[in-house]
């Protein structure tokens, strides 16, 4: 068998991963034809074809490709680990940290994590994988993903969690909503009034079952994936809506009031998620701090009346 070197592993993930050579390329920084005489050189080295290609349509991998890909992360990842060590000795970090984000939490945690790892750990090099909570965990749990931000409603059983900020889903109004000042404020009170929810599960699902539980049902004519567009047409007086971001004002600049649901079962703390058994490595270990981080001076800049970042 042929020399393997961890460049042509490095170049085979990253095919694996993105699914083409061009988007491997870009990735890993080098040219597309140097991943494709890498992706040769691997399939002479261990004498099997590891790719399908489809001109136009990318790339797929034989049975084969599937099991070497999973094997050369394991590898990857152990050498970042010598890496880490070397680094923690030096006092410094260093490596490849993939993180996982739910898509409703990448506004407030990759901009912070770039932040902090830039300035403090610049020899650090960050990943993100945007997605449902299902989804970023799978990439985790397949190996593309070193640790998951997300909310611990969306938690699978294979994983484990830490708990990184409390949080609970409000209502969030107009100022001139006619609910914006009422006492006592409850789903029962809202339902009668048009909503604007988050089309995410499980957070819909959740919080249709809340509504259903004090036997009333919302009023619902829109809904939304986008946590900005709910913050606009709220900040509009167009709609309530139940959310777990607090802000100010929304992003056209109108101002929004968070209300309290005294005895809601909307509790759902921002969590990190790891495979079950798994112990956070200093890279993680960083993350998690640069989050709390982050969210310790959000709730200071909002109890202040200040907007958060």
């Amino acid at each position: 068998m042929a020399e393997i070197t961890l460049r042509q592993l490095e170049y085979f993930v990253a095919i694996a991963d993105s699914g083409s050579l061009t988007a491997a390329a870009e990735r890993c920084r080098v040219t597309q034809a140097a991943v494709s005489i890498a992706l040769g050189q691997l399939e002479r080295g261990i004498g099997t074809r590891l790719v399908i290609r489809h001109p136009g349509h990318g790339i797929a991998l034989t049975t084969e490709g599937v099991a070497v890909a999973a094997h050369a992360r394991s590898v990857l990842e152990e050498v970042d680990k010598v890496s880490s060590i070397v680094s923690e000795v030096r006092g410094r970090l260093s490596g490849r940290l993939s993180i996982g984000v739910y898509r409703t939490l990448s506004m407030h945690t990759i901009p912070a994590l770039i932040d902090w790892f830039g300035t403090r750990h610049p020899e650090v090099e960050l990943d993100f994988v945007e997605g449902s909570g299902s989804h970023v965990q799978n990439e985790m749990l397949a190996g593309r993903v070193h640790v998951c931000v997300m909310y611990r409603a969306q938690l699978g059983s294979a994983c484990d969690a830490t708990t990184l900020r409390s949080a609970r889903r409000l209502a969030v109004m107009s100022p001139e909503h006619p609910l914006a000042d009422k006492p006592d404020l409850t789903l029962r009170g809202l339902a009668a009034h048009p909503a604007i929810f988050l089309d995410e599960e499980p957070a819909l699902q959740r919080t249709l079952a809340a509504f259903a539980a004090e036997g009333v049902e919302p009023l619902v004519p829109w809904r939304s994936s986008s946590v900005q567009t709910i913050h606009n047409v709220v900040g509009r007086g167009s709609a309530y809506s139940l959310l777990m971001q607090t802000t100010s004002r929304s992003p056209e600049g109108h101002p929004l009031v968070f209300r309290d649901l005294p005895g809601s079962p909307f509790d759902n703390p921002v969590v990190a998620a790891l495979p079950r058994g798994v112990t956070p490595t200093a890279l993680v270990s960083e993350a998690l701090s640069a989050i709390r981080d982050y969210w310790a001076a959000t709730d200071a800049m909002l109890t202040s009346g200040r907007s958060s970042p």
